[in-house]
């Protein structure tokens, strides 16, 4: 429900009387209550899935064995068809799980699905001391990842910690964002963080102003249109080349969602401006870029 319509509700409720609108605080703790158990299910369930039983059960090794079969049986792609990349296994999701997430104070879990194409991304990145931009942090677990993987990596977070707008009634978010984001890369290590808590586009103008510039960039911020495009406008300026741009989100525009409300159009319009500027690398659900110029 968005800030809009919940506050709508709010408002009917309190026109016809009823005393639940002064219950908004027993939903919210309840929500986050909710999110507590889903957490430690989640939990339980990748410590199941990665024990020696599951991976040794009959029933699951011939359905890997059917898998690996139609993987070869595949046909193979058509040239002109966008390069993707090989995903890797996934035995780094699951000790990422087991080491970081399963110890953090994560109400949410978006990101762990695209561990698989960023883990092989990362390998160019090993044993570097890369420079890191994220745009969007939240909780840290996208941050958190970064750091756990390259070690020797250094990585600017920006984000307002305000939280994001209509999903308070969720429990997500909250006051506390900001601590809990510092707690969560803590378990990593937070000597590598450079937090910078702002709206994106003025943040982006004071690192160009001090002159700083990043190997690998991950756009996740305000999901408007227009800011995406600003985003997207400063970031570039601050990739050296041969860097990485990974844009969040990208893909159909929901049916329910206003088109300006999204970020996929500013990602296509960037993408035409600098289309002779970059290298399509991946996009499956996320837009992944190599800045050529």
């Amino acid at each position: 429900m968005t800030a809009r319509s919940w506050d709508s509700f709010d408002a009917s409720l309190r026109g016809c009387g009823n005393s639940l609108a002064d219950d908004r605080e027993v939903w919210v703790a309840v929500n986050q209550r909710l999110q507590r158990e889903v957490k430690q299910l989640r939990a339980r369930v990748a410590a199941f899935e990665t024990s020696r039983w599951w991976r040794l059960h009959p029933r699951l090794a011939f359905a890997r064995m059917a898998q690996r079969r139609s993987r070869k049986e595949t046909p193979a792609p058509i040239e002109d068809a966008p390069p993707r990349i090989e995903r890797s296994a996934d035995d780094v999701s699951d000790r990422f799980r087991r080491e970081v997430v399963a110890s953090g104070d994560f109400t949410e879990d978006w990101f762990t699905v695209y561990v698989p194409v960023w883990d092989t991304l990362m390998n160019e990145f090993e044993g570097r001391l890369a420079r890191v931009l994220e745009l969007g942090s939240f909780e840290g677990l996208s941050a958190c990842f970064l750091l756990w993987r390259l070690p020797d990596a250094q990585v600017t977070c920006v984000d307002t910690f305000a939280g994001i707008a209509g999903y308070e009634a969720y429990g997500i978010g909250g006051p506390d964002l900001e601590q809990r984001f510092d707690r969560n890369v803590a378990l990593v290590d937070a000597s590598r963080v450079h937090k910078r808590v702002g709206v994106t586009h003025r943040v982006l103008r004071d690192l160009l102003d001090e002159g700083e510039s990043f190997d690998l960039a991950y756009v996740d911020a305000s999901h408007r249109a227009l800011d995406v495009l600003a985003d997207a406008a400063l970031t570039w300026q601050l990739l050296v080349p041969r860097g990485i741009c990974i844009f969040d989100d990208y893909g159909p525009i929901p049916d329910r969602v206003e088109p300006l409300d999204h970020p996929t159009l500013a990602i296509n319009a960037f993408r035409g401006l600098v289309a002779d500027q970059l290298e399509l690398v991946d996009e499956q659900r996320q837009l992944i870029v190599r800045k050529t110029a």
